[in-house]
């Protein structure tokens, strides 16, 4: 087991993905956000990668860049293009079974932006067909720019900062801005400088240490959810972000604050595990469980499609993680360690 290993941070994904589900629900009441589980989604990654890269520096005195960018494609890609493929044969299926053709032109216009990692950026012809891969477009994009902005400019944090902010405006500048792009760049930006405020600040670590900060940001993370809810603006949003980012760096620090010990209980942390998987079929179930639901001649309740769907999607996310995601994700870090020698006496 890896001992940077956190299992709560598996319970805060298993909470997120549950108001995902919810944001994808037609008859999801007004008073569930579920697009909120992406702003914890954001600055959660935005933490966890920078983190471990900087720990990897200060452990092995280097950053293996090539052996992240192994294990983040090989985590990533094959299941996100398994899932495309499955979402075409979907279109397809529906099409042979009812001649509507609605979903065939959604693929069309968005399997560009789909395949190059660029939902974010669709246009309106391309329809709602796998639209929350906006979500990894952004995140792709950190990966890929983030780590290696890490090794150019780790020395001048200042210098860092500005760096990312250039890029993050370049592409809105070239490619035009939303509110989902703030809510990306904002929330993996606090969390990674959080990260990398601490790991020059030891006293700060040994006080996250020391107390039990989780709850109170978990707090705040439901005022501002409340502010939304009341008020929608993008800023409620977030500020949602940087209450998650204190608490996913509370929870780091100090694992046995109530919080964190009840986030790493075993259910929660294995279905956090399924995450990724999840995220990417949870349209699929939620159709079926509609289905479902009508076919029983239930209420059309977000609840009752909840819970037909939810089992669904976590039984074929389980199936998934296990014959591709977990085989690739340890061939991604296999590869990465037979490569690293090369780094000489690192």
């Amino acid at each position: 087991m890896d001992q940077r290993y956190r299992p709560q941070l598996d319970g805060v994904r298993a909470f997120c993905i549950i108001f995902t589900i919810f944001n994808h629900i037609r008859t999801t009441p007004s008073f569930i956000d579920g697009s909120v589980g992406v702003d914890v989604f954001f600055p959660l990654s935005g933490w966890l990668i920078t983190w471990l890269l900087l720990e990897e520096r200060t452990r092995i005195g280097a950053t293996d860049l090539r052996g992240f960018y192994i294990r983040r494609v090989f985590r990533i890609v094959p299941l996100y293009y398994l899932t495309i493929a499955i979402y075409a044969v979907a279109a397809l299926s529906l099409y042979a079974a009812t001649g509507v053709t609605g979903k065939i032109g959604e693929l069309h216009n968005a399997l560009l932006y789909l395949i190059s990692f660029n939902s974010e950026y669709r246009s309106v012809d391309a329809g709602v067909l796998f639209g929350h891969a906006w979500t990894l477009g952004i995140e792709e994009k950190f990966y890929a720019i983030w780590p290696a902005l890490i090794l150019l400019f780790a020395r001048s944090r200042l210098v860092l900062g500005l760096s990312a902010a250039a890029v993050c405006i370049v592409l809105m500048v070239l490619f035009g801005y939303n509110d989902f792009l703030a809510r990306g760049y904002f929330g993996l930006g606090v969390g990674a400088a959080l990260a990398f405020y601490l790991n020059s600040a030891p006293a700060k670590i040994e006080f996250l240490r020391k107390r039990s900060l989780g709850g109170v940001a978990f707090l705040f993370m439901v005022a501002a959810y409340v502010g939304l809810i009341a008020a929608p603006h993008v800023a409620w949003h977030l500020a949602i972000s940087a209450s998650a980012a204190v608490m996913i760096a509370s929870v780091w620090f100090c694992q046995e604050q109530p919080l964190a010990r009840f986030l790493r209980l075993a259910p929660l942390a294995w279905l956090g595990t399924l995450t990724y998987a999840i995220y990417l079929l949870q349209s699929l179930a939620i159709n079926v469980g509609q289905a479902l639901v009508q076919k029983l001649h239930l209420p059309d309740n977000a609840l009752l499609i909840f819970l037909a769907s939810y089992p669904i999607c976590v039984a074929a996310a389980w199936l998934a993680h296990k014959s591709v995601e977990r085989p690739l994700i340890d061939t991604g870090r296999d590869l990465a360690k037979r490569l690293r020698p090369s780094m000489g006496a690192a």
